[in-house]
């Protein structure tokens, strides 16, 4: 600080603009969201290129530390941003440190498996295989003979019979012993000896 005027210095309006201030962070963020954009869109091509030429259902990714000529890229930030919209997404994401995402779609059911379930069985799947909706509320007759009726629950999970248990005060000892009395002498002579 100065404090000393000087001639070059302007008198200016009182006002400052404080919008100003931030136009620099958000080109600085809107320039970083590209970044991400661009990482993001590769491992979409990575993930279908994988699923056309192989069986895989899954691919393992290096998130770069740094890249050469963009300094507002973070790593850290960047992986988070990754995880978040690949999930968004349906996929299934697990972070192996430091910089390392398996993505994997293997859990996902696809919409013409959803929809034959649905005319076979009339349950309405979502993509990850949760029950959204059951068949009303009719009892389906299964054919015994029918190899494929197991494979779908239809009667919903069985309840079990409930156990009728005694209060501990109500409890009269009996007086009869694991082990006999006999056995536990007979245990003794041989013991001793």
């Amino acid at each position: 600080m100065s404090y000393f005027l000087f001639q070059d210095e302007n008198e200016s309006d009182n006002q400052m603009d404080i919008d100003g201030l931030f136009e620099k962070r958000q080109q600085r963020d809107l320039k970083q969201l590209s970044i991400y954009n661009k990482i993001l869109n590769r491992i979409h091509t990575r993930v279908k290129r994988i699923s056309r030429a192989k069986s895989d259902t899954h691919i393992f990714y290096n998130v770069p530390e740094f890249i050469f000529g963009e300094q507002c890229y973070d790593n850290k930030d960047c992986t988070g941003y990754l995880v978040a919209k690949l999930e968004e997404n349906g996929f299934h994401i697990r972070y192996i440190h430091p910089n390392t995402l398996f993505i994997s779609w293997q859990k996902w059911i696809p919409s013409y498996v959803r929809s034959e379930i649905k005319k076979k069985t009339g349950v309405i799947l979502d993509e990850k295989g949760n029950v959204i909706k059951k068949k009303g509320d009719q009892e389906e007759l299964v054919d015994e003979d029918d190899i494929n009726a197991g494979l779908f629950n239809h009667q919903g999970p069985q309840e079990k019979p409930k156990k009728e248990y005694n209060d501990i005060s109500e409890y009269k000892p009996t007086g009869k012993l694991v082990y006999n009395p006999e056995i536990l002498a007979k245990i003794e002579k041989k013991i001793s000896y």
